[in-house]
């Protein structure tokens, strides 16, 4: 028998992407996404950034709506590098998004981790002084907004990040406690989530689309050593 929607359900689209692709799953994720934008009937958008290029792309995307979006973008200590390439927003690069009245928020990393996946040597030091007090996991995000977010990996590498990175907006005033966000992180994850500050009660709404198979540990181990995360 055929499910049909009612007053408790809904039949709703979601883009899965069989592999991450890099900007190409970008590209196709944000085609999707525009056209719901307004029916979707949100005003908050948060975007996490390393290259920028997810953020400028919507940008684009969205010129055209009529309503008027409220965006917030999330980035990573200020910086912070992984393989030699910056993956944070610059003082220059700020006073241009706030020049078009949007706000930035940057990642705290205190402790120096990087991240775990590749982090430097000092980094990992670092991780295996604090071993077995901090899990070598353990990720500067999920410490920033104090809680393990490595569990939603089993959905996708930008899922974790648009949860632990929406709690941090929150967290930092940007972004009010209970309302409707949309939010985009990694090359191609996008859902409506409710914003709290904490990850355990930012509630997923709905999720318009990620990339299956996105965890860090699934990646060529021989593209991973050559990818070394420092924050400063």
């Amino acid at each position: 028998m055929d499910a049909k929607p009612g007053r408790n359900t809904e039949i709703k689209e979601i883009l899965y992407f069989k592999k991450p692709a890099g900007r190409s799953n970008t590209n196709k994720m944000l085609e999707f996404i525009t056209g719901k934008i307004e029916s979707l009937n949100l005003h908050h958008v948060m975007i996490a950034w390393s290259s920028g290029y997810t953020l400028r792309k919507f940008l684009e995307a969205t010129q055209d709506l009529k309503i008027k979006l409220d965006i917030t973008a999330v980035t990573n200590p200020k910086g912070g590098t992984i393989g030699g390439r910056n993956v944070s927003i610059d003082d220059e690069t700020r006073e241009e998004l706030e020049g078009k009245g949007i706000k930035v928020c940057y990642l705290n990393d205190d402790l120096r981790l990087g991240e775990p996946m590749s982090p430097s040597p000092e980094q990992k030091y670092m991780r295996e002084q604090l071993l077995p007090w901090m899990p070598a996991h353990i990720d500067p995000l999920s410490l920033d907004v104090g809680w393990d977010t490595s569990l939603l990996l089993i959905i996708s590498q930008g899922f974790r990040v648009c949860v632990g990175c929406l709690a941090l907006a929150v967290k930092h005033g940007l972004i009010p406690e209970g309302e409707r966000v949309l939010c985009l992180a990694g090359s191609a994850t996008a859902c409506v989530m409710i914003a709290n500050a904490s990850p355990r009660y930012c509630y997923a709404e709905e999720i318009l689309s990620y990339e299956r198979n996105s965890d860090w540990s699934l990646m060529n181990q021989t593209n991973l050593k050559r990818m070394v995360a420092i924050t400063k």
